[in-house]
């Protein structure tokens, strides 16, 4: 816990330096409190990109900052009632306790609101649309649709498989992203798409990079792409990628520095829209209760690795025209 909080300082100050100008607001005195996901700063991804997205708020809206790192998420329980019985001083106005992930989505069935109406409550990426709360998720489908349609080559008469690994078959933004790269990957000329879980547990494969590892050294040279939606565990991917010669895909940040075999890369920009969110409702703008952000937004995104550009792959401009309705098409059939 002390090296976590050790890392949250440098990161910090490191954004302290960056010349960023505090944002005029309303209010004088505000304060965020966040309980992050256990074990997940460090990634150098997703939960990498929430903590940069807070810090970053922190200093453009100058609010006070307190994080928490929980060794697990029950602990977020206590943190929240901790948070909810403290008396705001006097010279408070607005303050904004965070759930920085569905994992913590389970707590909303009996989650007591504040009473003091400063206090707001904000979760995500939850689909869960509840009274009083605040919530919001970022989608990732049409990103990962272009991706999968990006890794077909324009190789006439050659079998293109590709293998997907997932975390688990219950997190519906990892099913967004299995769903999107192998839906894309079939529409481009694709001749099959599997994907592996790596477990069937509810909160389980985030954190088995060893798993992932061994799992593609087992299908070294079975398929012409490999991608991951599964966390930590993106890394044995990322590194199996790199010791053995395999293209593959990123996921949630640009991952093309773990090898250069990985043309491109699923990105979404959490740090962004933790900006931008915060940014609304400590200036009390009217905004819905619930948020969804798909591809429209700007908030997902495929990107290309440096060493690569559109002209590298094949021409899926068809696609990337139909790309926002090919995206709601599937986003109703969830519903």
């Amino acid at each position: 816990m002390r090296v976590s909080y050790i890392y949250v300082l440098l990161s910090f100050f490191l954004i302290l330096f960056t010349g960023c100008r505090k944002e005029e607001f309303d209010f004088t005195n505000a304060t965020v409190e966040v309980v992050l996901s256990p074990q997940g700063v460090g990634d150098q991804g997703y939960n990498d990109k929430i903590l940069r997205g807070f810090q970053e708020a922190s200093v453009k809206y100058g609010f006070t900052l307190a994080l928490h790192l929980p060794e697990e998420k029950e602990m977020g329980r206590r943190i929240y009632k901790d948070w909810l019985d403290a008396q705001l001083d006097d010279d408070c106005d607005r303050s904004l306790f965070v759930f920085s992930g569905s994992e913590y989505e389970y707590l909303l069935e009996d989650l007591t609101l504040p009473d003091d109406n400063r206090k707001d409550v904000l979760m995500f990426e939850t689909e869960r649309e509840v009274d009083g709360i605040y919530t919001f998720f970022v989608g990732c489908y049409a990103a990962s649709y272009l991706a999968g349609a990006t890794s077909v080559f324009d190789n006439e008469g050659e079998e293109q498989k590709a293998l997907v690994i997932a975390a688990n078959p219950h997190d519906r933004q990892v099913r967004r992203a299995v769903d999107g790269y192998r839906d894309g990957y079939l529409a481009a000329g694709g001749n099959g798409c599997d994907v592996h879980y790596l477990s069937g547990a509810l909160d389980g494969g985030y954190r088995m990079q060893d798993e992932a590892y061994r799992f593609c050294l087992e299908n070294d040279g079975n398929y012409m792409y490999y991608f991951s939606a599964a966390g930590t565990s993106n890394k044995g991917l990322y590194r199996f990628s790199r010791e053995h010669s395999n293209m593959a895909v990123g996921m949630d940040n640009d991952m093309g520095f773990f090898s250069s075999l990985i043309t491109m890369s699923v990105v979404k920009h959490m740090d962004k829209v933790i900006v931008d969110v915060l940014g609304d409702l400590l200036n009390n703008r009217e905004i819905p209760y619930h948020q969804k952000f798909t591809y429209l937004s700007g908030y997902e995104e495929l990107v290309y690795s440096a060493e690569f550009t559109e002209d590298w792959f094949l021409d899926i401009s068809d696609i990337r025209k139909r790309i926002v309705e090919i995206e709601q098409s599937y986003e109703e059939s969830l519903q």
